[in-house]
């Protein structure tokens, strides 16, 4: 159980929140979780398979350089994902 101050703190964090971010109260009001816009997902998508075919292309061929540029690909999929591209 929260104290009365407690209580009262969470007041004006909420209010806080209603007059500076609207849309993100508003969203976590709702308690949906917000979907990922469709470009973000169709890029995240189109690395990680092209990141995963220029490796397995590299290992069948015995390609050091479709290999590296795998891997490069694989790193750039893994900073893609970590970041916050393309959401709000």
């Amino acid at each position: 159980m929260l104290s009365h101050h407690d209580r009262q703190e969470l007041e004006k964090i909420e209010r806080w929140f209603e007059l500076t971010e609207p849309a993100l109260a508003a969203r976590l009001r709702a308690g949906k979780p917000a979907r990922p816009p469709l470009l973000r997902l169709a890029v995240l998508l189109s690395i990680d398979i092209t990141a995963g075919l220029l490796m397995l292309l590299g290992l069948i061929l015995n390609s050091p350089a479709l290999l590296l540029t795998g891997m490069i690909a694989v790193t750039t999929a893994v900073i893609v994902h970590l970041s916050r591209f393309g959401r709000d």
